[in-house]
């Protein structure tokens, strides 16, 4: 495929020893200007006319680099291999030059960089980063080189804004210590997800191309693998750029610019080949420097040739810098500038160089020498060299030109009836599927009864046998309709209409072949390939060229029996489908004479006629064609067999229309649900005149045109009836949310669910109303959200982005902001420079000339942007200053090469000028159609901005609008010195949402969020040409930050001379304040589970407040929502773990908002004790039941509790109380307070960073010790000393404090007995404490409660030191206890209600708390002892409860979240249920709690009810004299054997055994291998790589089946994997043979889906 490409914008070489002639020409021609003042730099003059003259001096264009760097391709061989790229076909491009580059068994740069050194001094890993300080040798003498390396191991080599950053920093750290740098570039592109534009990816890829441009040593770039876009510029801002043999590098991945470029139908294999990624197309444009003669998977000998490209490449960088600064006269001038602004800064240099993010020398040891000063020179003419444009002038204009057909549709209709042709000749049989089996049974039942009678009483209770019949046959075509879809995912609406027209034409179609009909498959695939008979040269010449090389690969690589024969399927019924086999060919077969007969009649029957002739003249190897089965019982019977059957086959034709409309009408919501999403976000329902006109209009898009019949959408209408009362439309509807999401991938999943909700409850709701005339409710309130975190949160987003953009696009649709509107609208005398720059079209891209010629005809210019000199006025002041505007009116304002160009001859302009710069840009990025040479307009409109602002004192000030993403964004909009500033309503990613295939919510893409941080913009500005816009946003989100300032304000400061930003922050809209909320309770929002949310809600319940109640996935079905009365309600906020649900504080105050609460009680854990979320409650005027904030905040941190209790003189544990600097501090601490003591780091956790001290001879080592493992572990050292008391008992005291300043002390619990810090028992009383101790503990608390204005309940705990008979303060609890049951059984007072009123702002003055009795807590876990070596530990046993019985007693209170029938879930606290007992005394509590355990039964998990039993009936827990070591120590005393089978027993765990029957098929002894989670099915490690597996492979348990990928982690699955302790599924000395693989690579599967068939042999089968 040819492509344009004219010489007269071919890049010149840059030849270093012609270069300096060239440069002393010009520095002839610049000396006798002179107009020129002696101010200028006339270095960074000189540099564009420099690279000007290079297009004027051909015979300077030899490629140095072939001649001085050792290791490369010669340019011969590069001539000879791109006269042969020239010649291949798209496939075969795509085979050899795409796809070795981004094989996944490819070498990853840090394994080369280990193979190339001597030795590495130092290592940075950071996942996809890889950099290295290492020894080389260079021929013999040993040089220190800077590596830094994109890693393909880790993220396919994409980085994320912090490894742009780290390697930023590396790269000055090399370069400051004269260190060359060395970079690999091997990335798909920068991570482009929410998090990298939350991050500023754009900002972060600027700063490393700063870094790069601006560093003052050699740089060598090797493109190693895959180079793309933004991802890959960065790398390659060096001196020489290299590749190996089989690089490549482009602005952007093929796929994404199939994208932007969809209108002309190109696939990205076309895409890839037009614009040339291979490293010879790049040598030849000058887009790249050689080619080294080295691939990753060459032999080891010759990675020497890239040790020489790398070491005679730097060497020539340096060779070429002296020659270049030997020869330059401005250089010397330039650098004597240089350091005289280092000596004496301007007050405008030091102000900028103070806020700058880049390296900048501090000290004159690190300022840049003349060599230094020639290596960043050099590299930007290279860099500058690499781009070209033309003009107006020199453009040839061409008559109108044909843009050519693209193959995109043709290649995705290709591959789509490649599939379900695949799933036509091998369907899965109908046994796999239960529901389908039992809709299949129950049909033929009622199809051989259907004719039968009835007497009049049987017709009554069994109904009549014809309908009965027709009932079945219904619900059987409708379950095959659903099973299909979710079977065939994306390829549904082309298999259903496939099927279609294959039972159109059924009496044909049933003659093509099916993969069983293939006998023998290699022997067949031989005679296409290699047999010389006319019908294997016939077959060979007809099959497409994909086909051909499908079948050789097939034969070449043994490809698994059942793919080859279904490739040999594909290709044979491509020849019984097309013309009757030629006669001279049936001449040469000895054809029967039926045959001959078929063949010789009517043309109707061709396929037929052809299958007798393919089946005769390749017998045995092909079976001659039998009937369908029709036989119901048959095990082989398939679901296309039961298809075709003649009883189903005309209705499964309807069938098959009503799918292909359901799947219109779902995507049809899904584009429709923008017109209901305000009232679904604000109301979080749906009006039933809102779910008619979104069914009414998704509809009728669905049916419209002339294709569906009135009649047909009658048959709709009664499907959809149908669907709407089928009890399996939520399993198959969750299913559909599963993929479709994934077809769908720039909308938020939390859509779907709201999708899914709509068909499930909405439609069924809506249905009934207009049927039957039922009520219609309409809320939104999904049940099961699934595991997506932040759920109502995010959808909020999303509903917000949905209207966002529709006031975004209706500013856009206004078309206000054109370089001339923006032109006239702050410049006055505006004067055009350079004008007649415009894009060369360097690739010949199609339909890019087309583009050009049109915007010519439009007087349109062709060029991304507009650039002069104007004048700007604000008040009375004005100036003159440069100008650049973005051109939209030309592919969107994308940023060609001649943008670039203009930009810097605009700064050269200004510079002489000395005028400041103000840019209007609006860009998706680079102009990828011009191929790679784009990517370094990047480079060199960086480096010049650096050099423009640092060494002319001139401000860049850029206000980004509209669109302002890709590479323009990510090169100088978010440079480092320029002062960069956004309209309001800019849309600002760092990759635009055409070429991102993920969601990306505007509060990581909209300028207004993202405004708030100043890493991201110096600030917001309100939109010049929409008044309103803020307005029209806050009314979204009233949450939104709007702008407070306005262009004119930025401007002003630039009239003023400021270099530097002033940072405008913006109107935010908050209205934060740690006042704490009181006022009435009437509903409140109870954020707790289990136990917790059991007791709230009784509790509320009581007080007759009314429940908004919180539950994950999981808890939808728990005891909590079970209690919950008419007018409370339960809302899911999804998610699985506490990660993905409770501790979601966004979601959690969505909810709050849209349930119009009064409070929030936020019960025990997760969120109870965030001051931040107490804080967020307040701001959004929500009553947090628990303390003020500052209490919170005080309490909640450890120092600042210490301090606290210092203050008022509550005695604290010993120690340093704070940081110690030295081991000699900790050494003189220690001898003050006695030994033993604790040496802990400040941010330790994990069991890392702490110490016990046992004597002064080793606290100085163990110091140095602690501090190097805390600076290593936590990156700070910091270290301070307690005392370690070696006995003690757990105290608390609990605490209610009200708003008016009265503090009651209700009692104190004692909570020694632990397990691993979990508490276990809880007693109101302790038994060792004496009295005064106990009063001092009141009075501490009470002290402590009063000095931080605590209000609430609270607890304070104590340590009780044994030994030293005192207690410490330890912490403060700011919330509810587990164990506050035991308090208000002896005190009498109601804790939770109290809560309540205190947070209502009542008085407790006259609250009397009266000790009365003894009370005892245990908790009850789901949990098993299990030995662990000598040890004993107990783990969680989540599970199904089958019985559970707790009595009841008026001396115990139960708080429990069992019940017969209720899952114990695995993702929290194993508590099931607390137990209260209260007796007159200890020991009379003891003994009531031991009788009462003693009745309690749960089976189905495991508890430890036994464990407990044991505790109450030891004699040392009875006398009541133990420490905190009491229940380790009563376990090293027991029978560990004997509670472990106690426990085992007590769960009747027995009757939880799982039948590995239900995987068995009926009528066969084949098991079923399902999906254990929804993922991604891969059949093999990499496509180059065999399946792991192929059908009538004989496997054990251990075998690797697949691979199954989730969110980019790949993970093995094995049928080992399923077995558990107790249940072998598939017992492990079996083998199995794969008599099945139901998927293909790269499929989505989800939970459940069959993924094999596999059968049991015996030994003798193993053994044939």
């Amino acid at each position: 495929m040819g492509r344009f490409r004219d010489i007269r914008f071919r890049p010149a070489r840059l030849n270093i020893g012609t270069l300096w002639n060239v440069v002393t020409m010009t520095e002839q021609q610049v000396s006798t200007d002179n107009t020129l003042s002696k101010h200028i730099d006339q270095l960074f003059q000189k540099a564009e006319q420099l690279s000007a003259d290079f297009s004027l001096f051909p015979e300077y264009e030899d490629n140095a680099v072939d001649q001085s760097v050792k290791g490369l391709i010669s340019p011969e061989r590069c001539e000879a291999e791109l006269e042969r790229l020239r010649g291949l076909n798209i496939d075969n491009y795509i085979e050899q030059i795409v796809a070795p580059s981004e094989s996944n068994s490819r070498m990853g740069a840090k394994a080369v960089v280990q193979h190339l050194v001597l030795r590495v001094i130092t290592e940075v890993e950071d996942g996809p980063l890889y950099c290295a300080e290492a020894d080389m040798d260079f021929g013999g003498h040993v040089r220190r080189i800077g590596f830094i390396c994109q890693n393909r191991e880790h993220a396919n080599g994409a980085w994320q804004p912090q490894h742009h950053n780290r390697a930023a920093q590396q790269a000055r750290a090399f370069a400051s210590r004269a260190m060359p740098i060395v970079t690999f570039i091997d990335t798909p592109g920068a991570d482009a997800g929410e998090a990298a534009n939350a991050g500023n990816q754009a900002h972060s890829i600027s700063h490393l191309i700063t870094e790069m441009a601006n560093n003052d040593v050699p740089t060598l770039g090797i493109i190693w693998g895959a180079g793309y876009s933004g991802g890959a510029i960065p790398l390659a801002t060096t001196n020489i750029l290299l590749s190996v043999r089989d690089g490549i590098f482009n602005t952007i991945q093929p796929q994404g610019l199939a994208s932007i470029a969809r209108k002309y139908n190109l696939s990205w294999q076309e895409c890839a080949k037009y614009v040339g990624v291979s490293g010879f197309e790049l040598r030849e444009a000058g887009i790249i420097d050689g080619i080294i003669d080295y691939a990753p998977t060459d032999a080891d000998e010759k990675r020497f040739n890239l040790h020489q490209a790398i070491t005679t490449g730097i060497e020539s960088i340096e060779t070429s810098a002296a020659e270049f600064a030997r020869h330059s006269k401005y250089l010397m001038d330039h650098y004597q500038r240089s350091v005289e602004r280092f000596l004496r800064p301007s007050e405008k240099l030091e102000k900028l160089q103070k806020g700058s993010n880049f390296f900048l020398a501090q000290t004159p040891t690190e300022h840049i020498n003349l060599f230094g000063l020639t290596y960043r020179y050099t590299r930007y003419l290279t860099l500058r060299r690499r781009i070209h444009s033309t003009t107006l002038e020199n453009y040839g204009r061409l008559a109108e030109k044909e843009v050519p057909e693209g193959q995109l549709q043709s290649r995705l209709q290709r591959e789509s009836k490649r599939k379900f042709q695949n799933w036509l000749q091998a369907p899965e049989k109908i046994v796999y599927d239960d529901n389908l089996h039992k809709s299949w049974k129950n049909f033929w039942s009622k199809y051989e009864d259907r004719d039968g009678s009835r007497s009049t009483i049987a017709r009554l209770f069994f109904g009549e046998p014809k309908n009965n019949y027709l009932k079945a046959k219904q619900e059987l075509c409708f379950n095959l309709g659903l099973y299909l879809f979710n079977r065939w995912k994306s390829d549904a609406s082309v298999n259903f209409q496939g099927l279609m027209d294959y039972l159109e034409d059924y009496k044909q179609s049933r003659f093509l072949l099916r993969a069983n009909d293939i006998l023998d498959a290699v022997a067949v695939a031989e005679f296409i390939e290699k047999n010389p008979h006319p019908l294997a040269a016939y077959i060979r010449e007809q099959l497409p060229h994909e086909t051909r090389q499908e079948l050789t690969q097939g034969l070449a690589k043994e490809k698994a029996k059942g793919a080859l024969k279904q490739s040999l399927a594909t290709a044979l019924n491509s020849i019984l489908k097309d013309e009757l086999i030629p006669d001279n060919i049936r001449a040469d077969l000895k054809l029967s004479t039926r045959t001959e007969a078929l063949a010789n009649s009517i043309a109707s029957i061709k396929v037929e006629a052809n299958r007798r002739i393919i089946e005769e003249a390749l017998a045995p190897y092909i079976q001659f064609r039998q009937e369908n089965i029709q036989n119901p019982a048959h095990p082989d019977i398939t679901i296309l067999d039961a298809i075709l059957h003649d009883e189903l086959r005309y209705e499964f034709s309807q069938v098959c229309q009503n799918m292909l409309v359901f799947g219109q009408l779902y995507d049809n919501f899904i584009h429709n649900l923008v017109g209901v999403a305000k009232e679904a976000n604000e109301d979080r329902s749906l009006s039933r005149d809102s779910v008619k006109t979104l069914l009414d209009k998704s509809l009728a898009e669905a049916t419209e045109g002339d294709s569906y019949t009135a009649q047909e959408r009658e048959s709709f209408n009664h499907w959809l009836s149908y669907f709407i009362k089928s009890n399996q439309r939520g399993d198959f509807l969750k299913s559909v949310e599963e993929w479709k999401k994934l077809a769908f991938p720039r909308l938020s999943d939390t859509l779907f669910v709201v999708i899914t909700f709509i068909f499930e409850k909405l439609l069924p709701e809506y249905h009934e109303a207009e049927q039957d005339g039922k009520t219609y409710n309409g809320r939104i309130n999904p049940v099961s959200i699934g595991r997506r975190k932040d759920f109502w949160n995010r959808l909020t987003m999303a509903y917000h982005d949905l209207l966002i953009q529709q006031v975004l696009d209706d500013t856009k649709r206004q078309k206000k902001t054109s370089a001339q509107a923006i032109i006239e609208r702050f410049f006055n005398d505006f004067e055009e420079l350079n004008a007649s720059l415009m894009s060369a079209d360097p690739v010949a891209f199609p339909g890019f000339r087309s583009s050009i010629e049109s915007a010519l005809k439009k007087d349109i210019k062709p060029c991304g942007v507009v650039t002069g000199i104007g004048t700007i006025k604000i008040g009375e002041r004005e100036q003159q200053v440069g100008a650049l505007v973005s051109n939209l009116d030309f592919q969107a304002g994308a940023f060609d090469m001649a943008s670039a160009e203009k930009f810097c001859k605009l700064m050269v302009e200004c510079a002489r000028q000395h005028l400041p710069i103000v840019c209007f840009v609006s860009s998706g990025g680079m102009q990828t159609k011009e191929g790679a040479a784009a990517l370094f307009s990047m480079a060199v409109v960086n480096d010049r901005i650096t050099r423009f602002v640092r060494d002319n004192d001139l401000p860049i000030v850029i206000f980004g609008f509209g669109d302002c993403t890709g590479g323009a964004q990510a090169s100088f909009v978010t440079h480092p010195l320029a002062q960069t500033y956004y309209f309001s309503g800019t849309n600002m990613p760092f990759a635009g949402q055409i070429v991102v295939p993920s969601y990306l919510p505007s509060t990581c893409t909209l300028s207004n969020y993202l405004s708030v941080s100043p890493k991201s913009m110096d600030g917001l500005v309100s939109h010049p040409f929409f008044d309103n816009l803020d307005d029209r946003l806050r009314a979204i989100d009233p949450d939104m930050p709007v702008a407070r300032f306005s262009v004119d304000d930025v401007l002003d400061r630039v009239l003023q001379g400021y270099v530097t930003a002033e940072r405008m922050a913006p109107d935010t809209g908050a209205n934060a304040s740690k006042l704490k909320k009181y006022g009435k309770i009437d509903k409140v929002l109870i954020h707790a589970r289990g136990c917790t949310a059991v007791k709230l809600i009784r509790k509320a319940q009581e007080n007759d407040i009314k429940v908004i109640l919180i539950a994950s996935d999981p808890d939808m079905e728990s005891v909590p929502v079970d209690m919950l009365g008419p007018e409370d309600r339960v809302v899911c906020i999804g998610g699985n773990t506490p990660d993905e649900s409770y501790l979601n504080a966004k979601s959690v105050l969505r909810i709050a908002h849209h349930e119009n609460v009064d409070a929030l009680h936020p019960g025990i854990g997760f969120l109870s004790e965030s001051s931040q979320f107490a804080a967020l409650c307040g701001n959004h005027d929500i009553n947090f039941v628990g303390p003020p904030v500052s209490s919170m905040e005080t309490m909640g941190n450890k120092s600042n509790a210490i301090n606290t209790a210092m203050r008022v003189n509550v005695p604290v544990v010993p120690g340093s109380h704070g940081i110690l600097t030295s081991s000699a501090n900790a050494a003189a601490v220690a001898d003050e307070i006695g030994y033993p003591v604790l040496l802990k780091a400040v941010h330790g956790g994990g069991g890392k960073g702490i110490q016990v001290v046992h004597s002064p001879d080793k606290i100085h080592a163990l110091f140095h010790q602690i501090s190097t493992e805390a600076k290593a572990a936590f990156g700070n050292g910091d270290v301070y000393l307690e005392k370690y008391v070696t006995s003690l008992r757990h105290i608390e005291v609990q605490v209610l404090r009200d708003s008016h300043g009265n503090t009651k002390i209700l009692g104190l619990r004692d909570c020694s007995v632990q397990r691993n810090n979990q508490k276990i028992f809880e007693e109101s009383g302790s038994t060792m404490l004496p009295r005064d101790l106990e009063q001092a503990a009141y009075d501490f608390a009470a002290k402590l409660s009063d000095a931080v204005k605590y209000v609430g309940a609270g607890t304070v705990e104590f340590i009780f030191d044994l030994h030293a008979n005192t207690i410490y303060f330890m912490e403060m609890n700011t919330r509810l206890q587990v164990e506050h049951p035991v308090t208000e059984l002896v005190s009498g007072i109601d804790i939770v209600s109290t809560q309540f009123r205190i947070a209502e702002g009542d008085s407790i003055a006259d609250l009397k708390p009266v000790a009365k009795g003894y009370a005892i807590e245990v908790r009850v876990n789901a949990e098993k002892a299990v030995r662990k070596g000598d040890d004993v530990e107990f783990v969680p046993t989540p599970g199904l409860i089958r019985d559970c019985v707790l009595p009841q007693e008026d001396y115990v209170e139960l708080i429990a979240m069992a019940a017969p029938g209720k899952q114990v879930s695995p993702f929290y606290d194993s508590m099931v249920v607390q137990i209260i007992c209260y007796g007159k005394d200890r020991n009379d509590t003891i003994a009531k709690m031991r009788e009462y355990l003693e009745r309690v039964r749960i089976t189905g998990v495991c508890t430890n009810i036994p464990l407990l039993k044991r505790v109450l009936d030891d004699k040392v827990f009875q006398d009541g004299v133990y420490d905190t070591t009491y229940l380790p120590q009563f376990l090293d005393r027991i029978d560990v054997d004997a509670l472990i089978k106690d426990i085992e027993d007590a769960a009747d765990m027995s009757a939880n055994a799982v039948d590995a029957a239900a995987l068995k098929i009926e009528g066969s002894d084949e098991l079923k291998v399902l999906s254990p989670s929804t993922s991604i099915f891969y059949g093999s490690s990499s496509p180059s790589e065999p399946a792991f597996v192929k059908e009538g492979d004989i496997i054990g348990v251990d075998h690797t089946l697949c691979l199954m990928e989730a969110m980019k982690m790949f993970t093995p699955l094995s049928l080992k994997q399923f077995n558990r302790a107790g249940t072998e599924l598939y017992p492990a000395g079996q083998k199995f043979k794969v008599t099945r693989i139901m998927n293909s690579d790269g499929q989505q599967v989800n939970q459940g889906d069959l993924l094999f068939v596999v059968k049991p042999i015996n030994d003798s089968e193993n053994a044939a």
